[in-house]
């Protein structure tokens, strides 16, 4: 990559799309049933390799599904890639959370390895399949332990369990309330959204912001999925847009791909306006009506698969064509400026 094209600083590792849980609207439909769908520690190694090559990654984030279901291997990768130099974060349901004992070895066991950060999911969906309290007790080892934490709670107008709850809870009380390493806790609420029913949702305005903004996930983030593609942007919706999707790890340069990622004109403009704009943009000149969605990947996802909206924009893109790419490379700089 040159010095006018963005350089990633995050990488994404989908484990598997496997999961102990089976939760309404997963953005992936992951599932106990998807078995089989687990990468091998050869091609996240050699994932991994490739993205320390591009030199300008920081953080390695390993996910699923439920990367916690080999866990061994989990261990394994975050360890290779600590050894690299990269920081390392995953992201749990916290099933494993069966009690306290356990958790506390679990997490002992990831910081001898190397990771820096865990990231839990929670709320109404979640709790049909996994307990508040097993997200606790592994909170509570992870923030004993001196890591970052984050529990992320399901939210719109139909989720009963709040942020509130949480800190509410007896445990939070017993173990994490006005503890010394309380502060490195963080509960927030994250945006639930509809991607296989058509139920609409009602969200505080709070939590929206962003949609109107440029996106820097789609150049931000390069990411290895379970059957070893190797996919530009690791957005919900990712799955749903073969475009993301550049290539097979396994016989590719990965400078390359992202280069031509890169320099893809509609990924340049989602990157400086953001895909809700182009939306409204190709709406517009294709006459459709322009559609309204809570969260930005699902505005993506319209844009990629709308065929009058991409007829659109091949017909008109050269109107904007110019001050999109002005705007992109004066992005880039700073951009990079800041990533470096």
């Amino acid at each position: 990559m040159n010095d006018l094209e963005p350089k990633p600083r995050t990488a994404a590792i989908l484990m598997t799309y496997q999961c102990v849980a089976e939760c309404d609207e997963c953005c992936f439909s992951c599932s106990p049933r998807l078995k089989g769908t687990s990468l091998n520690f050869d091609t996240i190694k050699n994932f991994l390799n490739k993205v320390k090559e591009l030199g300008n990654v920081k953080v390695v984030v390993f996910s699923g599904g439920e990367c916690f279901i080999e866990f061994k291997l989990l261990v394994q990768s975050i360890k290779y890639a600590h050894d690299l130099g990269f920081l390392t974060r995953c992201v749990t349901n916290g099933f494993w959370g069966t009690s306290l004992e356990s958790a506390r070895k679990r997490v002992k066991f990831l910081k001898e390895s190397g990771l820096s950060e865990i990231n839990f999911s929670t709320g109404d969906s979640h709790q049909k399949f996994v307990p508040v309290e097993n997200v606790l007790r592994c909170s509570i080892a992870s923030i004993e332990q001196g890591l970052l934490t984050c529990v992320a709670v399901e939210t719109n107008s139909s989720k009963k369990f709040k942020v509130e709850d949480f800190i509410n809870h007896s445990l939070y009380s017993k173990y994490i309330k006005n503890k010394k390493y309380s502060k490195l806790l963080k509960v927030m609420p994250t945006i639930w959204v509809s991607f296989h029913t058509d139920t609409v949702y009602n969200f505080d305005k709070s939590i929206l912001k962003g949609n109107d903004d440029g996106c820097d996930g789609i150049f931000d983030t390069v990411a290895l999925e379970p059957r070893g593609d190797v996919v530009g942007c690791c957005g919900l919706t990712s799955n749903d847009i073969s475009e993301l999707h550049l290539g097979k790890v396994i016989d590719s340069n990965l400078d390359e791909l992202l280069s031509v990622h890169h320099n893809d004109f509609l990924k340049i403009w989602i990157f400086v306006e953001g895909p809700k704009k182009i939306v409204e943009t190709a709406s517009k000149w294709s006459g459709e009506p322009i559609p309204n969605f809570a969260h930005k990947c699902l505005y993506c996802a319209y844009l990629y698969n709308d065929v009058s909206l991409l007829e659109a924009i091949k017909a008109h893109y050269l109107e904007i064509r110019e001050d999109i790419l002005k705007r992109y490379l004066e992005k880039v700089i700073v951009f990079n400026s800041i990533n470096t």
